[in-house]
């Protein structure tokens, strides 16, 4: 469990991702996923969570061109998340998520704009880090 968890250490803002799961949610497109990580997630899931290619990524220096593809979503949220649990974010292909998902750090800008998009508050606001009002 401890994978899930990150620490922002120049706010002291401890973030738990498996409580929150704010960057797994978005819009049609939101998460692209490239060759490697098709490969990454091999051909049984790549069939069940991958949406079909939308376009071409075009060839550049060195990469040859692929199909640009994008998680599914369900609603507003990846296929990959399992909120079965209330309250609980878990990401069934954690260990082989898309590297863009990877990129995203726990407490970084792009983890914090996601969290203020859903309303989710900060541990120390809340106790189960979301706004109810």
């Amino acid at each position: 469990m401890q994978a899930y968890l990150g620490y922002c250490a120049a706010l002291g803002e401890k973030y738990d991702c498996t409580t929150c799961g704010a960057c797994c949610f978005g819009k049609r497109d939101y998460v692209q996923v490239f060759a490697h990580d098709a490969a990454v997630l091999g051909p049984a899931r790549t069939a069940e969570l991958v949406a079909p290619a939308v376009g071409e990524i075009p060839a550049s220096v060195g990469r040859e061109s692929e199909p640009k593809r994008f998680m599914k979503m369900t609603h507003g949220h990846c296929t990959a998340l399992s909120t079965a649990t209330p309250g609980r974010f878990l990401c069934t292909v954690y260990e082989d998520r898309p590297e863009l998902c990877r990129a995203l750090e726990p407490g970084s800008a792009a983890c914090l704009e996601a969290r203020a998009r859903m309303k989710v508050l900060s541990s120390a606001a809340s106790h189960d880090g979301l706004d109810r009002s």
